[in-house]
């Protein structure tokens, strides 16, 4: 199949999009790629022009050349590439005569050689200009914020990979340099890029006025029919903004309702979650348990539900954790496996009370499901 020319810049830099490093941005995406980091870990990179294209045939997978223009990285000898040096990839690319591309090669028996990128003008400046990987972080955020709505899809992606492997303390410290006005206007454009607004609403919330909770506001209770792109962000910005008040109107127009989609609660539940580590004081902890709590009354969330409470330590619902297993609607593996996971934890509390509710608790389901209290177990002890 031919590969081509034109898509390599978003197959590229999607490589490694199930793959998430810890910590990061909670609602940039999954990391992606990064020029940065494929200038450092290649052996050499040369911005190069495509010349021809032979195709494939049988067993021969074609060939196309490049002519090197200029080697921006990479040692002297074997693979020092001067301008007007040929480059051959041993397959068959789309392209056009003088299409400029960045490659990157890897020192094996011979360089091989990644996908190319296409290069423009301003994908050339961008980098150029980039700050070097040991320079600060809010140096690197600063600059790459600069390009989140470029023209250019190399750049415009690419600057969003940066922010995706930092954690949210990196963003939050240049919360003062966050352009307010244009994060309005992108989170209102309905051609913005559906995976950017989670990010976009978070950084509004960072830098944001009473003005911007209520377009977050709208945009969390506005009827929709797609999957719900960038809630998560948007509800945690909204957080942010209107602390517990916020939490209290977010329960009556979604947690509370049985109307609510189960993709729009499982946003709410992954805004919770980065409050509890990230909101610090702004929303009381017990405060974000009772949120949290609304989501054990749908089966579509319980599990996820149980397992947070968990993890938080809420030992106040064993009684309504314990009705759940086997219930009507909640009688499934991986719901039934949480809430072993849920009593075998609490059976370690030390608190006497709670470690005696919880082991008679759990004594009940080994008793019951021994294989699942098992899995339960082993799960934990691998974590």
């Amino acid at each position: 199949m031919r590969e081509r020319l034109r898509f390599a810049c978003v197959l590229v830099l999607l490589a490694g999009w199930f793959v998430r490093e810890a910590p990061a941005c909670p609602f940039c995406g999954p990391p992606q790629t990064r020029l940065s980091e494929r200038l450092t870990k290649n052996d050499v990179a040369v911005i190069a022009e495509f010349l021809d294209s032979t195709p494939g045939k049988n067993s021969f997978s074609g060939r196309t050349r490049f002519r090197t223009i200029e080697r921006l990285h990479g040692p002297e000898g074997k693979l020092t590439f001067l301008k007007g040096d040929l480059i051959t990839l041993p397959r068959e690319l789309s392209g056009m005569r003088g299409q400029r591309c960045l490659l990157f090669g890897r020192k094996e028996e011979e360089v091989t050689w990644e996908s190319p990128v296409l290069f423009s003008d301003v994908a050339e400046q961008y980098l150029r200009k980039s700050p070097a990987a040991d320079a600060p972080v809010t140096k690197r955020l600063e600059y790459y914020l600069q390009f989140f709505e470029s023209n250019d899809p190399v750049v415009a992606m690419d600057s969003m990979a940066e922010f995706a492997v930092v954690p949210y303390s990196d963003v939050e410290a240049i919360s003062s340099k966050l352009p307010r006005e244009k994060l309005r206007i992108w989170l209102s454009d309905e051609q913005t890029v559906p995976q950017r607004i989670g990010l976009y609403g978070m950084m509004l919330g960072l830098c944001g006025t009473a003005q911007d909770a209520e377009l977050l506001r709208s945009k969390i209770e506005a009827p929709r029919s797609g999957y719900p792109f960038g809630l998560d962000g948007i509800i945690f910005g909204y957080l942010l903004l209107t602390k517990t008040d916020g939490l209290n109107r977010l329960g009556e127009v979604k947690l509370r309702p049985l109307s609510t989609d189960a993709s729009e609660l499982a946003s709410i539940m992954a805004a919770l979650r980065v409050m509890w580590t990230e909101g610090g004081d702004r929303i009381p902890r017990e405060r974000l348990r009772q949120s949290m709590r609304l989501c054990l009354n749908r089966p579509e969330t319980a599990e996820k539900a149980v397992t947070d409470l968990a993890r938080w330590e809420d030992w106040s619902i064993q009684d309504k954790v314990m009705s759940l297993y086997g219930a009507k609607d909640f009688d499934d593996s991986h719901t039934r496996k949480a809430i072993a996971g849920y009593f075998v934890i609490a059976s370690k509390s030390k608190s006497p009370e709670v470690k005696l509710q919880a082991s008679k608790n759990l004594d009940k389901l080994r008793e019951r499901d021994p294989s699942v209290v098992r899995a339960a177990e082993r799960s934990l002890q691998s974590e």
